[in-house]
């Protein structure tokens, strides 16, 4: 009888639910995505000037303002993608979101140049 019961409360925990000290779904969707902007940032222009500047340094720099515009701090960014990297299953739908939105912002500037 105890095993039953524990087999029917670990079959209806809800395993879609994030944490409470994760970032939800959205909020982790968008701070990658402003990541990846700093990133090619920093590789089309800041590794232009790499004679004069530390790339590294800056590229973080550009992590910092990332951090700052989503009101989260460096700690709470990796402990939520450390979370997200062990769920697939959500982690495939982010990545996912991201895809598309790149692929749309791409199309529309190819649009606009024609």
């Amino acid at each position: 009888l105890i095993c039953f019961c524990l087999l029917l409360m670990a079959g209806c925990t809800d395993n879609k639910r994030i944490p409470g000290d994760i970032f939800p779904k959205e909020k982790m969707e968008k701070v990658l995505w402003d990541m990846i902007l700093a990133e090619r940032f920093s590789s089309q222009y800041i590794m232009k000037d790499s004679a004069s500047r530390n790339v590294k340094l800056e590229t973080m720099k550009l992590y910092e303002q990332v951090f700052q515009a989503n009101n989260t701090t460096r700690a709470e960014f990796i402990k939520s993608y450390k979370y997200y990297l062990n769920r697939p299953d959500i982690t495939k739908s982010i990545f996912d979101s991201l895809a598309v939105r790149g692929n749309r912002n791409r199309d529309s500037l190819y649009k606009s140049m024609k």
